[in-house]
């Protein structure tokens, strides 16, 4: 059974300890300053496990979200795969009306939905989470859908990126905000252990996620197994990551910048890629491939398509996942979507 809740819990960014509110208040500048989020008024849906992050999340969005006006919802949802998980829903919506915070609780038969999409159970409740998510933040009315990913996730985050063969900036991890599916993640910069000590200090409990210790998820082999092994030969890791994911938001804004000064349409013209720097044709090259839809452009096509320019190698047609194509012509390249 999840621990019992304390007697009260702070309703106000004031009641709150000084070390908690200026705590607070740093991750509302994170949002304005860094994220671009405007906060006046806002409603914010927060995903709501009852773990550490979520509950932390819930309660600093509550603070901040109230000092400006807005509102905060939490949309817990049951993945029907533990014993205890109908304990862990009743808890969490406890939790939220002792927080004053409307909460909708959803069970789903994860295991099921797997098989019928013939998914892994791990992307089938990814999918069916954003899903649900996405429907109560419309019905809310919200703005935003708030994950409360960490500085620990991020770092995650980076290494799996680094084994999957990620390039730059992607590499520097998950974004902080995710315009096209309403996504916000406060704490992408905040270390877990502050979030532990936030609610250590309030006396608010969390639920423990056994399923977080398995090892036959990738996932969690990253966290227990290679992350420690990267803090102990840089004890700095975290924060190394924390730069670099600031530098990557930096040059992916530069680059989503640069290319929107492109023709829009299939073709990328030929004065466009004349006297621009290889690292500029392949961003061109990237970003057409992207609006096209589905299917991640590979750093070994890109550099094929741009050996096939360079020699002019009018008719050549390179392939990329997504059923896309790139011909180099006269005028410069195309791209096109096989129908």
């Amino acid at each position: 059974m999840p621990p019992p809740l304390p007697e009260s819990i702070p309703a106000t960014l004031q009641e709150l300890p000084p070390k908690w509110a200026h705590f607070c208040l740093g991750v509302e500048s994170f949002l304005v300053n860094e994220l671009g989020v405007d906060m006046e008024g806002k409603a914010f849906l927060t995903a709501f496990s009852g773990g550490i992050d979520s509950t932390a999340l819930l309660l600093v969005l509550k603070y901040i979200s109230r000092r400006n006006h807005g509102h905060v919802f939490a949309l817990h949802l049951d993945h029907g795969l533990r014993a205890e998980s109908p304990d862990e829903a009743a808890a969490a919506v406890a939790l939220c009306k002792a927080a004053d915070i409307p909460c909708t609780a959803i069970r789903r038969d994860v295991q099921a939905e797997a098989l019928s999409m013939g998914m892994g159970i791990e992307e089938a409740g990814r999918h069916v989470r954003y899903a649900l998510l996405e429907r109560e933040r419309e019905k809310l009315g919200a703005q935003h859908i708030a994950l409360g990913h960490h500085l620990d996730d991020l770092c995650e985050d980076v290494l799996m990126r680094m084994l999957r063969g990620a390039g730059w900036p992607g590499i520097s991890g998950m974004p902080g905000i995710d315009p096209d599916r309403n996504l916000v993640r406060p704490f992408l910069l905040t270390p877990k252990s502050t979030l532990r000590d936030f609610l250590h200090d309030l006396r608010v409990p969390w639920s423990q996620d056994a399923s977080n210790a398995d090892q036959r998820w990738k996932r969690n082999r990253v966290r227990h197994s290679i992350l420690p092994l990267f803090v102990e030969e840089n004890q700095s890791f975290t924060s190394s990551v924390a730069r670099m994911w600031r530098m990557g938001r930096l040059d992916d804004d530069f680059w989503f910048r640069r290319c929107q000064m492109l023709q829009p349409g299939p073709l990328l013209a030929q004065h466009a890629l004349e006297g621009a720097h290889q690292a500029e044709r392949m961003r061109f090259y990237k970003h057409k491939l992207d609006a096209m839809g589905p299917g991640q452009a590979l750093a070994d096509s890109l550099f094929r398509l741009d050996a096939a320019w360079r020699e002019q190698r009018i008719g050549a047609v390179i392939q990329f996942p997504g059923d896309k194509t790139a011909k180099i012509v006269s005028e410069g390249v195309v791209f096109r979507v096989k129908h």
